[in-house]
């Protein structure tokens, strides 16, 4: 029972940070219409952690407690997309806000299901 209900919990973070990558995929153009005109080159940076983001969001969905290591993953993903937030001058500072938003969330989502993983344990 306690290991069926760290599942769910593992998979629902992961679904969490998944559904997170997917929105920092497509909050660039969304936020700021002026990015294809640069051909999105401040944003490369937090494209490509989105897209890691997701890849380890997918895999704590679909195996939760295989991988037990991926939340620390996650929650140093989030920390290096939260700096990357302050690294360029040339970012809408509505997308940066969006960056530090969802970076704080990731890490988080992953904090808490660290702690409950830990609860469950014992």
């Amino acid at each position: 029972m306690r290991e069926e209900r760290r599942r769910q919990a593992e998979a629902r973070a992961g679904t969490l940070t998944f559904l997170a990558g997917v929105w920092l995929v497509a909050a660039p153009p969304l936020l700021d219409f002026q990015a294809s005109q640069h051909l999105f080159r401040p944003y490369w940076t937090p494209l490509g952690l989105a897209v890691v983001i997701m890849l380890a969001g997918m895999l704590r969905a679909l195996a939760p407690l295989d991988v037990p290591g991926l939340r620390t993953v996650n929650i140093g993903l989030a920390a290096t997309l939260v700096a990357a937030a302050f690294v360029r001058a040339d970012v809408s500072s509505v997308v940066q806000i969006n960056q530090v938003v969802v970076g704080t969330a990731v890490a988080l989502v992953s904090l808490v299901a660290a702690i409950d993983a830990g609860r469950w344990l014992g």
